[in-house]
């Protein structure tokens, strides 16, 4: 399927496009996505949201070019669950952007099926969890504690501490992070410290100074975790982030 069968989607599976509805939300993501993940439609907030010129730029575009490898894993792993059938309803998501931005959201995806009753891609809805906190539970659970990595994530953090600010005994706090988020708070304050090493790679710190910068004592560990992360060493990372930086001497 080339990139003018993605822009034709609708038309050609036969299923009926959103209503223009969806692009009055002021608070909600609506996206629909074919079989391969590629974005098939997306709403107006969507697009103010990655600073998109044109309602067009997202179609044919997939997870991998908006969020770290990490969570398009996860994305997609949840996305081949509905197009097996599942319904994601509700989902409490924790999603770092490329911009850095720590978004709480309220996910919920179904199958996307045409008027035969085929499954040809996915659709879904995020809510931003910011916005109907009182009446989220894990949200209220967690969020102080969350608040708190991101406050503090350069300096020692106690998950004893954490499990107090969530009033859970250690063990509780840790199963029910994982289960909530999918991985555990240890593994949240390394994605915190990566992405702050990775604003600092992009304005040009040494690696040595955006390691200690962004909470690794160890430059060594620091790089392991990095690239365990990333899929790259930070210095391939810097370098590439360099190349594809537009030319402003012309």
């Amino acid at each position: 399927m080339d990139l003018d069968d993605v822009i034709n989607f609708y038309q050609i599976h036969h299923v009926n496009r959103p209503t223009e509805l969806v692009n009055t939300f002021t608070d909600s993501f609506y996206f629909a996505k074919d079989l391969q993940g590629r974005f098939v439609y997306a709403n107006q907030l969507l697009y103010d949201h990655f600073d998109l010129s044109d309602p067009t730029d997202a179609i044919g575009k997939t997870d991998a070019d908006f969020f770290r490898d990490d969570i398009t894993e996860q994305i997609h792993k949840d996305d081949t669950s509905v197009i097996k059938g599942a319904a994601i309803t509700n989902k409490l998501e924790l999603i770092e952007d490329g911009s850095g931005d720590v978004l709480w959201l309220i996910t919920s995806k179904i199958p996307l099926k045409n008027n035969r009753g085929e499954v040809v891609g996915i659709e879904g809805i995020s809510h931003s969890a910011r916005h109907i906190q009182a009446n989220i539970r894990s949200y209220n659970v967690f969020y102080e504690c969350i608040n708190y990595m991101q406050k503090n994530f350069k300096n020692i953090i106690y998950i004893d501490h954490l499990a107090s600010l969530a009033c859970m005994s250690v063990s509780t706090f840790e199963r029910k992070f994982k289960k909530q988020f999918g991985y555990g708070p240890t593994q949240h304050i390394k994605r915190l410290r990566i992405q702050e090493a990775c604003r600092l790679l992009r304005a040009g710190m040494s690696i040595q100074h955006a390691a200690s910068e962004s909470g690794f004592c160890d430059q060594s560990y620091f790089t392991r975790e990095f690239r365990n992360l990333m899929g790259k060493t930070p210095k391939h990372y810097q370098r590439d982030s360099n190349s594809s930086e537009p030319d402003r001497t012309a």
